[in-house]
């Protein structure tokens, strides 16, 4: 046999503890077909020197939302310009490059970077010239829009109605201020969506490429066609095209939203309920492109302090709010786990992680695991309780804690909670500890994410201020952090079997890292350059 790739010179972490240690790598249609003396003396189309760098499995980000990112590329980007004025003088500027009748959207605001201050209204709408304005915060769970924007969506109507889950903030008089939360942000979001396929295309082709520069091969696009993350009914469609035409530089599991499954009308012995059409559910796909739980909205996010929480945040007079009435979010996810998806019900707030877990247990004592071998999973798990830790494993459910939050946004989130319950903020050893899967994620473009920095963030947890975010004793050694962002990250997507450790038989998704990460200073672990990045065997980025 011919090999059509045979990497030498390497020193491989193979994150297998059979092999864990390599020199060469052999391929073959797309997979690791063996290593050093297994495939001694075999030719190959192509010899790649590694140069004695480190190659790890391919980078692996279970929760992001890469349409998002890509569109943000493309957008005005408002995150730490360093004052109002220069937030002021860019959307003044984006106003006067946008035709008239056409939306200026920005991406990235977050008031910590402003002295936790907001736009004013009225500049907004005497700079942005009659244009409609959406500025998405980094955290994607609010907005802000000038009147324009506010009047199109029916904002400003004598019997408008504040739909459940949302809210528009308003001043001492009762008129709006452009700041517009969760479910409420749909009301301007739909007045833009949904997006073409080439817009999509265009996105995934922008982010993708980022990602091949970064070490990413597979990625969990967390919330598509529907909700106020979705981006277009059809977007699966533009992934296939997206690959088709060789835009799609990684491997995506997509997880739609709840609110895009519908009743199904199935012969009634199969005892169907929701799904998409043709009973697509979790599990559907190949490779490349997959279909993965349903993802499911429990509450906000802490850096807006819409996160549901048991008591009210630090210093203040509200506790968050969940985005339903309870029973109807159970209902929702029963009737979905029924019907064979696997669940990702996003709660960060401890009030939404106590709920999630609640439903989630209840629908695996119903009707047993999950049908399509994917784990059930709480994405974000922001605050959990330490008596709710051992049910998450006892029920094998995920968690996918963002430790990409702790430079940002950990200082607010530490503020938001108090000295008291600050442990408690999206813990990792604690997790592991007990034995639930922490797979690595950054909900980019909510955070940073280049993994490098989120394997140095899971292991020191450092503020922007030089703090920590929640508590140092939830920090994890490089080696755990490592695997959180390969093999585990292939296990919580149900990919164990494929991906995630560098192992004959599987495929031949690899990073080559310019130093291994388990043994350098681990301060020093975010600034490692990635040399290459390979998916199926082929490069999609080079510096070898």
């Amino acid at each position: 046999m011919k090999l059509d790739a045979l990497i030498t010179n390497a020193s491989v972490k193979t994150l297998d503890p059979r092999h864990p240690q390599a020199t060469t790598v052999g391929i073959y249609d797309g997979k690791i077909v063996g290593l050093d003396d297994e495939v001694a003396g075999l030719d190959a189309h192509e010899t790649i020197d590694a140069q004695g760098v480190c190659v790890t499995p391919g980078f692996n980000d279970v929760h992001c939302h890469t349409t998002w990112y890509g569109l943000t590329l493309a957008s005005l980007d408002v995150e730490k310009l360093g004052s109002m004025d220069e937030l002021y003088a860019q959307v003044e500027q984006a106003a006067k490059n946008t035709p008239e009748g056409e939306w200026i959207n920005a991406t990235g605001f977050a008031q910590q970077d402003y002295n936790d201050e907001y736009p004013s209204l009225e500049v907004l709408d005497r700079i942005t010239h009659g244009r409609p304005l959406f500025m998405r915060k980094v955290s994607g769970h609010a907005a802000i829009a000038n009147t324009r924007a506010l009047e199109m969506a029916g904002i400003l109507d004598p019997d408008f109605r504040v739909p459940a889950g949302g809210k528009v903030v308003r001043d001492a008089d009762g008129n709006p201020t452009g700041l517009v939360e969760e479910t409420a942000q749909s009301l301007i979001q739909d007045l833009i969506r949904p997006y073409s396929q080439d817009a999509i295309v265009e996105a995934l082709d922008l982010a993708t490429a980022q990602y091949a520069k970064e070490g990413i091969t597979s990625f969990g696009e967390a919330g598509i066609a529907a909700g106020w993350i979705g981006h277009s009914p059809v977007e699966v469609t533009a992934y296939m095209r997206a690959r088709r035409e060789g835009k799609l530089r990684a491997r995506a599991q997509l997880m739609p939203m709840i609110e895009a499954l519908h009743t199904i009308k199935a012969h009634p012995a199969d005892n169907y309920g929701v799904g998409l059409d043709l009973g697509v559910v979790t599990g559907f796909g190949d490779d490349w492109i997959n279909i993965g739980p349903t993802k499911v909205f429990m509450d906000g996010a802490m850096s807006g302090e819409t996160a549901a929480l048991t008591k009210n945040y630090h210093g203040k007079d509200h506790p968050g709010y969940l985005q339903e009435d309870p029973e109807v979010l159970r209902q929702q996810i029963l009737t979905a786990y029924q019907s064979g998806w696997s669940l990702a019900v996003h709660a960060i707030g401890d009030l939404a992680c106590n709920e999630a877990t609640r439903f989630i247990t209840e629908a695996v004592d119903r009707f047993g695991a999950p049908a399509s071998g994917i784990p059930n999973r709480i994405e974000h798990a922001g605050m959990v309780a330490d008596e709710l830790i051992p049910t998450l494993a006892k029920y094998n459910i995920a968690v996918t804690p963002q430790a990409a939050f702790a430079d940002a946004i950990g200082d607010s989130m530490n503020v938001s909670l108090g000295d008291e319950r600050v442990r408690l903020l999206y813990r990792a050893k604690s997790f592991l500890d007990a034995g639930v899967r922490v797979p690595g994620t950054s909900d980019r473009p909510c955070a940073d994410g280049n993994v490098m920095r989120g394997i140095q963030a899971f292991v020191d947890r450092r503020t922007r201020s030089g703090g920590v975010f929640g508590s140092a004793d939830e920090c994890i050694t490089p080696q755990q952090a490592l695997e959180a962002y390969t093999s585990v990250a292939a296990e919580a997507s149900g990919h164990g079997a494929i991906k995630g450790t560098v192992t004959p038989g599987k495929l031949a998704d690899l990073v080559f890292l310019e130093a291994d990460p388990t043994a350098v200073d681990p301060t020093t672990i975010a600034q490692i350059p990635v040399r290459a990045t390979m998916v199926g065997g082929k490069f999609t980025h080079r510096e070898l």
